[in-house]
């Protein structure tokens, strides 16, 4: 809703009573029974200033003095929906908001604009307190963190979910953290008051979130420790192990070795080649590694540049420029990857060879595919497997390409199998299939020449149907004898190509079209009236 820029076209605050009002539709959008005692925590006094978008939107924001979008209304017609910063601020509010919650993986796609699919919804959100209802207001969540970070309209409800099942559309995001609306107030995002867990990347549970916290904090402080071990002076010498030093053993052995490192690192770079394409080329050394070697990591792995050998990403590239992997080049101290060498050198396996004749020697070089490589299941793969999930059973456009089936259908000259084949599409050999054994039931093949077929009447209408009028057996001497001594007047036959005309002299056009629908049983609008020059329609 908010993924894109927006101009607003001027701001009011907003007095008691119409603050009082805003506080009424909002309850009233979110299912909650108006009470004067509602316990509000940031509306009981925040200023609320009323903002519009500009034309054609009509959409109006309420924010506070600072700039927080507290809850906007789509159409302007009192359809108050609360912001997740709001829902952030007021407990009670979030309490009786429905909730919809998804795998963490999911919300990466729910902060780059998507709509949650249902695959990716848990199914415990469809309870029998709180079933799904088309148009209900819900607040989306990750399953394991209490805030939620989306909000949005439910497109789908019981009957939906028995008749197409747990796939398709669950939902149609209105607003979501990190979005326009959000950055309405830049001081927000730039003091980065944020619920534990969430990232820009993904929204993550709060244990995991919490792991992840504590896992860098023991980091700082080991390197603190290091630090102030190294500027203090020795001041005893210790004989034997202690119980500082059985811990740091055991610490020792969780942490990967630098070859470890270096192994992962080489995994993931080999991993990633087979997924970039040769026309990628050039890309930029940094954009490589970010966008494509670190998803290709093997999953729950971290890779630690500086741990490994290499130190930096750009000595570790240059080492495989110099085995034939890639080809680099360097200007103004930034790298980028011209080629990509899907097969190359495999310096394992240089193999010397003497011919007992020469005394030469030759070396062969074996060539090594990239996919020969050890490969393993890697973060790009889960979530790819994740985006099949939540997208299956559901056409995106542009993502495969559209296969195309031309069928026929019979016209009327080409019913040859009576009125069962009349409504139904067929394919080229279905229609060919057809007409052979048309030929062949009503013996229309050439006795004499097998390769030509006998038209009837049937085909011969079929192959050249022409442009026929109707007639309604009219024979033209009968009519124009008819016309002679009813009218007086001058009449002839024309041939007109292949047709047959009959020329009535005078202003007998509607005479004409009333003698045919009483004397032959034609309706009238069978027939067509058109006055030529000089001639005037009759005036009743």
């Amino acid at each position: 809703m908010f993924a894109k820029a927006f101009n607003t076209s001027g701001n009011t605050r907003l007095k008691g009573k119409d603050v009082k009002k805003v506080r009424l539709d909002l309850l009233k959008s979110c299912g909650i029974e108006s009470d004067a005692s509602f316990p509000w925590n940031l509306l009981a006094k925040a200023e609320i200033v009323k903002i519009k978008l500009a034309a054609p939107s009509r959409t109006v924001l309420f924010t506070d003095a600072d700039s927080n979008v507290l809850a906007f209304d789509v159409h302007g017609k009192g359809d108050v929906v609360p912001s997740v910063y709001l829902l952030w601020h007021e407990p009670a509010l979030r309490s009786h908001l429905p909730q919809l919650v998804v795998h963490s993986p999911v919300s990466h796609f729910l902060l780059r604009g998507a709509d949650p699919m249902l695959p990716g919804v848990l199914k415990q959100s469809h309870s029998t307190d709180h079933p799904f209802l088309k148009g209900q207001l819900r607040a989306v969540y990750v399953h394991g963190n209490p805030m939620p970070f989306a909000i949005g309209d439910m497109l789908v409800d019981a009957e939906t979910l028995a008749t197409q099942g747990w796939k398709g559309k669950a939902m149609q995001l209105l607003h979501v953290v990190f979005d326009e609306l959000s950055k309405l107030n830049p001081q927000s995002l730039l003091s980065r008051n944020l619920p534990e867990g969430f990232t820009d990347n993904e929204i993550l549970p709060i244990e995991v979130a919490s792991q992840a916290t504590a896992s860098e904090v023991l980091d700082i402080n080991a390197t603190a420790l290091e630090e102030i071990e190294e500027k203090k002076p020795p001041s005893t010498v210790h004989v034997g192990p202690t119980e500082d030093d059985a811990n740091d053993e055991e610490e020792g052995e969780s942490v990967r070795s630098q070859a470890d490192l270096d192994d992962l690192l080489e995994r993931s770079f080999y991993q990633a080649m087979k997924v970039v394409k040769p026309s990628d080329a050039p890309m930029l050394a940094s954009r490589f590694y970010a966008s494509l070697v670190l998803p290709c990591r093997p999953v729950g792995t971290a890779i630690n540049v500086k741990g490994t050998s290499y130190k930096k990403i750009s000595t570790f590239l240059k080492d495989m420029a110099s085995r034939g992997v890639v080809d680099v080049t360097e200007h103004d101290g930034v790298q980028t990857i011209t080629l990509f060498r899907k097969t190359h050198p495999y310096e394992p396996h240089l193999l010397m060879f003497q011919w007992k004749a020469h005394p030469l020697d030759m070396v062969c070089v074996l060539y090594r595919d990239v996919s020969r490589h050890q490969l393993h299941r890697s973060e790009l793969n889960v979530a790819v497997d994740l985006e099949a999930e939540a997208t299956a059973g559901i056409f995106v456009p542009g993502k495969y390409a559209p296969e195309v089936v031309q069928l026929y259908r019979l016209t009327q000259q080409t019913q040859l199998l009576g009125s069962d084949t009349k409504a139904a599409a067929l394919h080229l050999a279905d229609v060919r299939a057809l007409l052979n054994e048309y030929i062949a039931t009503n013996g229309l093949v050439h006795p004499r020449e097998p390769q030509y077929v006998q038209l009837d009447m049937i085909l011969t209408d079929a192959l050249y149907p022409g442009k026929k009028k109707p007639q309604f057996g009219l024979d033209p001497d009968a009519f124009l004898k008819d016309a002679q001594k009813k009218w007086a007047c001058s009449a002839t036959i024309v041939l007109h190509g292949k047709d047959v005309e009959v020329h009535i002299q005078g202003n007998l056009g509607q005479d004409v079209v009333q003698y045919l629908g009483t004397q032959y049983k034609i309706a009238s609008k069978l027939c067509s009236v058109e006055w030529g020059k000089g001639c005037q329609k009759p005036k009743k």
